[in-house]
């Protein structure tokens, strides 16, 4: 399972409410879980930081692993680079809080680069996107979507997961979960 970020204070419990209910799905596996975080990437650099001092600090900090696409290497059909975290749920769960927090640290410089044509959404900073194996998907959405109903009752956000891509043959499918 993966997941997306979000600007911590911007719906920040309702998403982490959902994301915890997402890593219930893992809470059985013992040891080290793969996460997917797809970063805008005019947010990456914040992230590394120069050097790769940032991201050498997150790991050190949670004893999760993090490692960052190239510059240029996108998801398939975004401008986003994808972050792939290794370690245990409370690893995992801290790296979260603290690429949060980094690009908390600098919301206006984000939202000023997006003004003059960057590529982030002016509510992009609400949303965290989930990228799921296609196998999984079922199990988030439920029976008739119940599952979803029941996390958009029990914390207020919006949940929406893609369609199986026909045109890429892509092993995974985005949940996109919106904050209030």
């Amino acid at each position: 399972m993966y997941f997306y970020l979000s600007h911590p204070k911007v719906g920040y419990r309702e998403l982490c409410k959902t994301m915890f209910f997402s890593l219930f799905f893992f809470m059985f596996f013992q040891g080290n879980v793969h996460f997917k975080i797809l970063v805008p990437s005019i947010a990456a650099g914040a992230i590394i930081g120069k050097g790769g001092e940032a991201i050498t600090d997150i790991q050190n900090k949670t004893s999760a692993k993090v490692k960052m696409s190239k510059a240029n290497d996108f998801y398939p059909g975004t401008t986003e680079r994808v972050c792939l975290i290794i370690g245990t749920i409370e690893s995992i769960l801290r790296v979260f809080q603290y690429i949060s927090e980094k690009i908390y640290e600098k919301p206006e410089s984000l939202l000023r680069i997006a003004a003059k044509g960057g590529r982030m959404p002016t509510e992009r900073h609400k949303q965290v996107k989930i990228l799921v194996p296609n196998s999984t998907a079922g199990i988030i959405i439920g029976k008739g979507g119940s599952f979803i109903k029941e996390v958009k009752d029990n914390t207020g956000v919006f949940i929406q997961v893609s369609q199986k891509s026909k045109e890429l043959n892509l092993a995974e499918r985005c949940v996109t979960i919106a904050g209030k």
